[in-house]
């Protein structure tokens, strides 16, 4: 177990553990399991659900592990987009949501316009049968709307959708709330979403607008965001938590032991799953071990940081097998092709955007001195050219 730094327990936090201020190799780790999760779900559970159909256990686990895998990204999503949203705070005194949408855009836009531009062709050429309104809707991060017309190529774009209508609200409720007062508000979104959640089951859920998977991970996201409001007390309780019980709460997350669409099941993915994902997550920062080299490994690595691509891909090649015919027919079949897509999509498009992206953020920054440079500047200015307060009569 490495720590150093004292940990702060006395009240509501004010940052995060600044212990860790660039990329956190684990959460990489912990990427690419969650994007070989949705892997597996696809194979196994749609393309060729007929292989464990008779498994029962092994077809229920691979049934619901690329929900798990969609949830971690999730609680990932949240944790780390406000961790870097608070020690910019801290670092520049406030938070620049020019600065951050312009991150966001270049991170999530120019992938994403990539893989739909291939399924542009794809349909043009006859090589794939999808509607052209499930495309426009992915492009428009609207599919986690339940009553959008369904394609496949796209179903996996609602999970796009729901992170980024939360950070439409997220940095905000950061910038407005004072640093002491954020873990009460987003604490009580939290408890909104949960309340969210429930509600429509005990309702017998009459055609809902949003749909229990997309409500489910807007609790997962939010609970994330807590996690780094509260990122010392989370470490904090992380060290005093014992492998055998991580394993356990990831066999369960793994079971997932409830029925879908029943008020337990939605208790089990509002609260539980956003939980039990947030301490295994914290576990692995603060322990040493064989799951931290596990994670850091350079392949595991390789695929965490390519990630996003893989998760973008994944979906041309792995749908059901009814629905590829003619000339796409062999798609299932060149599944390994990622190897090639996914690293020509990370080198010549991502990387490139996010580093524009960062430019273009760090430009906004620039405009913005850091605390110590106000100081600097403050003093540089001569005693006899700084005037005295006015005196009051």
């Amino acid at each position: 177990m490495q720590r150093t730094g004292q940990l702060r327990l006395d009240g509501p936090q004010t940052g995060v553990d600044n212990r860790v201020e660039g990329r956190i190799r684990e959460l990489d780790g912990w990427r690419a399991v969650s994007v070989v999760l949705v892997l597996l779900h696809h194979l196994f559970s749609i393309q060729y659900y007929n292989v464990l159909r008779n498994v029962h256990l092994l077809f229920h686990v691979f049934g619901m592990c690329g929900f798990l895998g969609v949830d971690t990204f999730f609680v990932i999503s949240g944790f780390v987009i406000c961790r870097l949203l608070i020690l910019e705070e801290q670092r520049y005194g406030s938070i620049s949501l020019r600065g951050f949408y312009c991150r966001r855009i270049f991170r999530i836009l120019p992938p994403l316009y990539l893989y739909l531009a291939a399924l542009v062709v794809l349909r043009l050429t006859g090589v794939i049968n999808e509607n052209w309104v499930p495309i426009a809707l992915g492009a428009s991060f609207l599919y986690d709307l339940s009553f959008v017309p369904q394609g496949w190529y796209v179903s996996h774009m609602w999970s796009l959708a729901v992170e980024e209508q939360f950070y439409l609200l997220c940095p905000l409720l950061l910038l407005l709330c004072r640093p002491r007062r954020r873990g009460r508000v987003f604490g009580c979104l939290f408890a909104l979403c949960i309340a969210w959640n429930l509600v429509l089951p005990l309702l017998g859920e009459p055609n809902p607008v949003i749909d229990s998977r997309t409500r489910a991970g807007f609790a997962c996201i939010c609970f994330g965001v807590l996690t780094a409001i509260y990122e010392q007390r989370a470490r904090s309780i992380a060290v005093r938590t014992s492998g055998w019980m991580v394993a356990a709460l990831a066999f369960i997350l793994l079971l997932h032991p409830v029925p879908q669409g029943r008020v337990n099941e939605a208790l089990f993915s509002a609260i539980f799953t956003p939980f039990a994902i947030a301490l295994i997550l914290t576990y692995s920062l603060e322990h040493n071990g064989w799951l931290k080299v596990l994670l850091c490994a350079k392949p595991i690595q390789s695929v965490g940081i390519t990630s996003y691509g893989v998760y973008l891909w994944q979906q041309i090649f792995t749908g059901p097998l009814v629905i590829y015919s003619g000339a796409g027919a062999i798609i299932p079949y060149l599944l390994p092709a990622l190897i090639a897509i996914v690293p020509i999509s990370y080198f010549v498009v991502e990387k490139p955007a996010m580093r524009l992206g960062k430019s273009l953020s760090a430009a906004v920054q620039s405009k913005r001195r850091l605390p110590e440079q106000r100081a600097e500047a403050v003093a540089s200015i001569p005693h006899d050219l700084i005037l005295p307060a006015k005196r009051t009569p």
